[in-house]
């Protein structure tokens, strides 16, 4: 039994019409008489006289209507609360963003805040490799939403994996990482298929192939595979949750290449490594994501927020988010 099979009985309980209580419900009226049936079914027998001339209840329908009513008046208020919540802007929203980001996400949240009094944003930096592969975290509600690098692939990959994308808060060229002494370290620029050569770091193993692809690319556009090492990052440095140093400290000690874009370096300034310019490959955008399960008008708006943050950007190339101390 279903909340509109109740509403359609109460009403025509109420009209003793079918036509009346079709014209209050907001449906014909053969869907209300469908309703009914279908609610008589399911008690097991009829619960109104029907002839050409009126329409009455029956003493089942009677008892019925007075057992019914008061739980249908709880549950319309329960909806009607939920749906009001859901259109409120409320509650705690909690952000992970970037290593990089802070200053951003700082501002994102006081303004968030400032618009929305009855909200409050939890910020806090991803550690690595869920700063790469985020997925798990949102669908997991260790985080409501997150900015990190727009998903690859088309809009069915992303749907499949449950997660929702907003509006890009900036867009950055791409960049390789090298240590200091790699053939690459001597280039101003090098094209995307060159880096077909060498050996990344891999992120994660322990995350599905599906959704590893979504962050990480297999391929260049042209088609030759990307290589990335046997262990990953976890292994590689001996603990799960690693910050970008250890991420940086990893490439200088030539344990593998990270592609990343080209404001990383003022932000993380750090010894023996070299930052190349990768051409033949688009830009990267750094996108607010979260799960399409639990999406509501507090997320919306934070989201709709970053585009406008993400327009300001647009508007003045000079200002990176990025690239600002956190």
């Amino acid at each position: 039994m279903e909340l509109r099979h109740v509403e359609a009985f109460l009403v025509v309980a109420e009209e003793l019409h079918f036509g009346r209580a079709a014209g209050r419900v907001g449906v014909t009226q053969a869907r209300v008489s469908q309703l009914v049936r279908e609610l008589e079914r399911e008690v097991g027998a009829p619960l109104f006289e029907r002839t050409t001339r009126r329409v009455r209840l029956t003493a089942l329908g009677t008892r019925f209507r007075e057992s019914v009513a008061v739980g249908y008046e709880q549950m319309s208020a329960a909806l009607l609360d939920a749906q009001s919540a859901a259109r409120e802007v409320s509650g705690v929203l909690r952000v992970g963003y970037l290593p990089g980001l802070g200053d951003c996400a700082v501002r994102l949240a006081a303004e968030m805040e400032a618009r929305h009094p009855e909200c409050q944003v939890v910020v806090g930096a991803l550690g690595f490799p869920w700063a790469l592969l985020p997925h798990d975290l949102l669908i997991d509600g260790v985080w409501d939403v997150v900015l990190s690098w727009a998903p690859c692939g088309d809009g069915r990959a992303l749907a499949a994996a449950g997660l929702s994308v907003g509006p890009a808060l900036g867009r950055y060229e791409r960049a390789v990482l090298v240590p200091e002494g790699h053939p690459l370290a001597r280039c101003e620029t090098v094209h995307v298929d060159v880096l077909s050569r060498y050996e990344f770091l891999n992120p994660s193993n322990g995350v599905p192939p599906a959704l590893r692809d979504l962050w990480t690319a297999r391929e260049t556009p042209s088609g030759l595979p990307l290589r990335y090492t046997k262990d990953d990052l976890a292994t590689m440095a001996g603990k799960d949750d690693l910050t970008a140093e250890d991420v940086l400290l990893l490439v200088a000690r030539g344990r593998g290449l990270y592609l990343t874009v080209n404001a990383v370096q003022k932000r993380f300034n750090f010894p023996d490594l070299a930052l190349i310019a990768v051409h033949g490959v688009p830009p990267r955008d750094i996108v607010p994501i979260w799960s399409s399960a639990t999406e509501n008008a507090t997320i919306r708006s934070f989201g709709a927020l970053v585009g406008e943050y993400g327009r300001r950007v647009a508007k003045n190339p000079h200002e990176s988010f990025i690239s600002r101390a956190s």
